[in-house]
């Protein structure tokens, strides 16, 4: 699986191509997803440019990028920074969701992981386990919720990346590696070799294998598929 990463925190100044507004996540999904991505993960913002989890930005860029992109697995961020850092404001964002995405990440590192697991499995959402240290998955192995994850998603540069993926070959759920900047294509082409699933987009990195800066994510969604995504 090969899913595209269009947005992230970044602002418009890493890249002029980062999609930032509905109406911009919503074609550049469609062109990612032209390219050879089969999941999407997207960071809503608010009029600022901000990450936020407020459900009227959230609720918008999910009925625009479905309409554009129809049975396509949709994710997005439940970054705590998303909810000023505040857990119970963040349970109480993404319960209020009217239009929801099939799936979330969610970072063993911020505190309220079970809880906001609970509240997602009873919306219906899927759970990405963010992962991205060696603690983080001994964390996820001790966690109640951790079966019924649909995901690990191991965020960590080489060599970690292969001592986590060890750590949490019990669980025998699909893990997605991936990386930031130069960590990016090492992470994609080890996973790759070990038949994990992957992502890349302007999220984490502005430039293609070589070095070149992308024009943007469709192309460099179609630089992993080269590498045999």
């Amino acid at each position: 699986m090969l899913q595209a990463c269009l947005n992230g925190s970044r602002p418009r100044a890493h890249h002029d191509a980062i999609p930032l507004r509905a109406d911009e996540i919503a074609p550049d999904a469609r062109r990612a997803i032209d390219a050879g991505a089969t999941e999407l993960h997207i960071h809503p913002r608010d009029g600022d440019g901000a990450d936020t989890l407020d459900p009227e930005p959230v609720s918008r860029v999910v009925v625009m990028v479905r309409a554009a992109c129809p049975d396509t697995p949709l994710g997005l961020t439940t970054g705590l920074w998303g909810a000023g850092g505040d857990p119970a404001r963040r349970l109480a964002l993404v319960a209020g969701w009217w239009e929801r995405p099939d799936y979330v990440s969610v970072n063993l590192r911020e505190p309220g992981f079970d809880e906001l697991c609970g509240l997602l499995d009873q919306l219906g959402i899927g759970v990405e386990a963010g992962v991205w240290t060696a603690a983080d998955a001994r964390a996820l192995l001790a966690a109640p919720f951790a079966p019924r994850c649909r995901r690990i998603l191991v965020e960590a540069p080489l060599p970690a990346a292969a001592e986590i993926e060890e750590l949490l070959a019990p669980l025998e759920l699909p893990q997605l590696h991936h990386a930031a900047d130069a960590a990016t294509w090492p992470v994609i082409e080890r996973a790759l070799e070990h038949g994990h699933d992957v992502r890349v987009g302007l999220e984490d990195t502005l430039v293609l294998p070589g070095g070149t800066r992308a024009s943007g994510n469709a192309e460099l969604v179609a630089a992993a598929v080269a590498l045999g995504a």
